[in-house]
């Protein structure tokens, strides 16, 4: 009865992962082999799993339609741009947490969360009325702003939490040895922090890419479109809801971030874990 209950309890924690893993895996799945299917074979009743022929047509719709490239470049160029400056910046201000202890430190670090903390519909308002306040409405420079602003504060806390673990020493004899600040973070600091910088950089590319609310509210033209904007106005482009080329172009739209992940899915797990709990 002991060996039972032993054996039990070394398997118990697997039901609560497969039933997350179901969860989760399961519309994927389904989206993705509805990707393949006619528009009457996703209604057959009863529906199956497997397409009864792999239709490759609904991806080659996607990639025809109109604008479909500005779109996907939208997404990307805000994306890498939004990326390259909140990490920097999150580099520089984690650094400067975790290595100078200057006043009201620890109560700044939790304000800087406040962006986070508030649903992003709250900003929505004061955003459109300054970005049109400025002359960026409907401008690149309005979604590279907010995106590095909603991305920053969690970058911040991760990277400042992995800092601060790193010896001093390291720094010290680099200083001796004539290393000024940006030499030091940049040669000593930064390889040191690689798993936690590729961590925040998946975590800002991500946001910016999947990005929808202010995008909807801070643009207007169809050019500025990024690709989840235009999978939300997809039934209005083809006039009927088509949910294979529906589905299918939500697969071409989160398939890039599902590659970065399973590219990068150890260093990003580290670096969570060192920046949360180090």
């Amino acid at each position: 009865m002991a060996n039972l209950k032993r054996w039990l309890g070394n398997r118990l924690y697997w039901v609560p992962l497969i039933i997350l893993m179901l969860w989760t895996t399961t519309p994927l799945v389904w989206a993705f082999s509805a990707s393949f299917k006619t528009p009457v074979e996703v209604y057959n009743t009863p529906p199956s799993l497997i397409p009864e022929s792999f239709n490759l047509t609904n991806y080659i719709r996607v990639f025809q339609l109109p604008n479909f490239w500005q779109y996907l470049f939208n997404s990307a160029f805000l994306a890498i741009i939004t990326t390259v400056l909140a990490v920097g910046v999150s580099i520089m201000a984690g650094y400067a947490f975790a290595r100078y202890a200057f006043k009201w430190r620890h109560i700044l670090l939790v304000f800087i969360l406040v962006p986070r903390i508030l649903p992003r519909a709250a900003l929505i308002v004061p955003l459109f009325t300054g970005m049109t306040a400025i002359g960026l409405y409907d401008t690149y420079g309005a979604l590279i702003l907010t995106y590095t602003a909603s991305a920053v504060p969690l970058a911040t806390w991760i990277l400042a939490g992995f800092f601060k673990v790193i010896p001093k020493s390291l720094e010290e004899a680099a200083a001796i040895d004539g290393a000024k600040p940006w030499q030091i973070i940049w040669y000593v600091v930064m390889p040191i922090s690689l798993p936690a910088i590729i961590t925040v950089s998946i975590f800002s590319l991500r946001e910016a890419w999947n990005e929808f609310p202010f995008v909807l509210s801070l643009t207007s033209s169809s050019d500025m479109r990024t690709l989840p904007y235009q999978l939300f106005m997809l039934r209005d482009s083809i006039g009927i809801q088509e949910w294979p080329i529906v589905l299918a172009f939500a697969i071409v739209t989160i398939m890039p971030l599902l590659i970065l992940y399973l590219i990068f899915e150890k260093r990003v797990v580290n670096g969570i874990v060192s920046g949360a709990v180090k």
